[in-house]
């Protein structure tokens, strides 16, 4: 029986679960948790080091200008799941995948897949669905 793993996933959270069928119900058998994707921006720019280079406004000045912390957190956590998919994929653990996660980290988690993985794709809902229920997931991918 051809196994299908559905990944449903934010920027700091990540379900997976196994399905056979469309009328049973998934099971889910694994989840990872990203705690920096939960981390405010300005937490982490607090806790950098800067300042301004030379002196006596000469002109030498440098600073760390700062990054999209968010985006960047939401693109490691992309890759260790990534990580996780091509193991199973390597190890025949599924044959198909369908991912769920809002726009902006579908597109993330996307671009962190390796070729082999993103060709068992067979669908993909731009949807927040992590904190809903199995059946609730399920039947969104029902429907589309």
């Amino acid at each position: 029986m051809l196994v299908t793993w559905v990944v449903v996933a934010d920027s700091s959270r990540a379900r997976f679960f196994s399905l056979t069928s469309l009328t049973e119900p998934m099971q889910e058998f694994d989840g990872m948790v990203h705690v920096e994707g939960r981390m405010r921006e300005l937490d982490e720019l607090s806790d950098r080091q800067g300042g301004i280079a030379g002196g006596h406004g000469e002109g030498d000045h440098t600073f760390e200008a700062p990054t999209d912390f968010k985006h960047h957190e939401a693109e490691v956590f992309a890759k260790q799941i990534g990580v996780k998919l091509d193991q199973g994929r390597v190890n025949n653990k599924y044959g198909k995948l369908i991912l769920v996660a809002p726009p902006a980290f579908l597109g993330v988690l996307r671009e962190s897949l390796n070729s082999h993985v993103s060709d068992l794709v067979t669908q993909s809902l731009n949807k927040n669905l992590v904190v809903e229920d199995e059946s609730a997931i399920r039947e969104h991918i029902r429907n589309h």
